[in-house]
């Protein structure tokens, strides 16, 4: 192994722990979009609030009471689709359950390219 290849595994392995962050923020994104819709779908025929509906990062509104018949669920490339809270509660469990996959398969991918990049690292020791 050369000194390369240990800066191709380091890179690698950077891009992988980062990846993996990436997911854990998108999981718990998820988790607490599950929990919202749960109780959205209690109560869809009633009215919640108040409410606080983030605009943007400096801007929310109040709202005294809102009815959730329906939610905006985006499917990605600014292409939002209409449905109900419960269908919207089945979309985000699939999604869920597709980054708890790729979480898992990146896990797998940075145990094996720790221990490349340690015996990689151990066999350069050894060649000096």
């Amino acid at each position: 192994m050369s000194e390369d290849n240990i800066a191709f595994l380091q890179s690698l392995y950077k891009y992988l722990l980062d990846e993996y962050n990436r997911l854990n923020l998108l999981k718990s994104d998820l988790e607490r979009s599950i929990e919202t819709l749960k109780a959205l779908s209690k109560s869809s025929e009633e009215n919640i609030g108040p409410l606080i509906l983030p605009i943007s990062t400096f801007i929310s509104l109040f709202v005294e009471a809102a009815k959730a018949r329906e939610v905006l669920v985006l499917m990605g490339g600014n292409v939002y689709a209409k449905m109900g809270p419960e269908e919207a509660l089945k979309q985000m469990k699939e999604r869920l359950e597709e980054v708890n996959e790729g979480i898992r398969e990146v896990s797998n991918n940075l145990a094996k390219v720790q221990i490349e990049l340690e015996n990689a690292q151990r066999m350069v020791r050894r060649a000096r």
